[in-house]
């Protein structure tokens, strides 16, 4: 217990490490990783760091709390408990607290499954290229990857953004068809048809800490 407050102690042994790793990621959840330690040591670690420590705890954003914003299309809606299905219903969106991570992930990819692939289709014709497949996956800290196979993956969260901004990440994602990095040419291919991509590269990055986690 640190200030009063309880954590939980999480810690990933890792050979080699010369140095320990401190995260606090989540409400009353300590995380650490280093070379095997005695307890003592982490211990002692914990507590020289416990102001450090009760101060990240205090900016960890809790999701899904009654009265706290909920994204889709750029758009703001507040959070209201129920104990139904998720519904939307003027400026406020409707959710039961006991499955909201799932009510939620469930309403992106039903989203994203609707929306994104007639984007994707109507970039590739224009952008003269063909992929393999398209996939899903909500992740915490990207908007989609594209790999050496020609395999596309979105994140449903981008549903999340705009559709200026799921635009730019679509056509980001279908140039790595023809350049695997992110190289001049690379972007050179995305300004041809996104010409103010660092634009809206900038509005996604301001957005991005609390869209992609809330």
């Amino acid at each position: 217990m640190l200030e009063g407050i309880k954590f939980s102690i999480r810690h990933t042994v890792r050979n080699n490490m010369k140095r320990i790793i401190l995260r606090v990621r989540k409400k009353h959840q300590i995380e650490l990783s280093s070379s095997q330690l005695s307890n003592k040591k982490l211990e002692d670690f914990i507590l020289s760091q416990k102001e450090w420590i009760v101060k990240q705890h205090l900016a960890v954003k809790e999701p899904f709390l009654e009265g706290a914003s909920f994204y889709y299309l750029c758009c703001a809606y507040t959070i209201r408990h129920h104990t139904l299905p998720l519904k939307i219903r003027g400026d406020t969106v409707y959710l039961n607290p006991s499955n909201a991570k799932h009510q939620s992930d469930r309403f992106y990819k039903k989203k994203a499954q609707e929306f994104l692939p007639s984007r994707v289709e109507f970039w590739k014709n224009t952008m003269g290229l063909e992929f393999k497949s398209l996939r899903f996956y909500c992740a915490r800290r990207r908007w989609g990857s594209c790999n050496s196979n020609g395999v596309i993956t979105l994140n449903p969260y981008t549903m999340k953004l705009s559709q200026e901004m799921i635009d730019y990440v679509v056509v980001h994602e279908l140039a790595h068809l023809k350049q695997m990095n992110h190289s001049a040419a690379f972007y050179s291919i995305v300004q041809t048809y996104i010409p103010e991509y660092k634009r809206i590269q900038k509005e996604i990055t301001a957005l991005s800490a609390k869209m992609i986690t809330e």
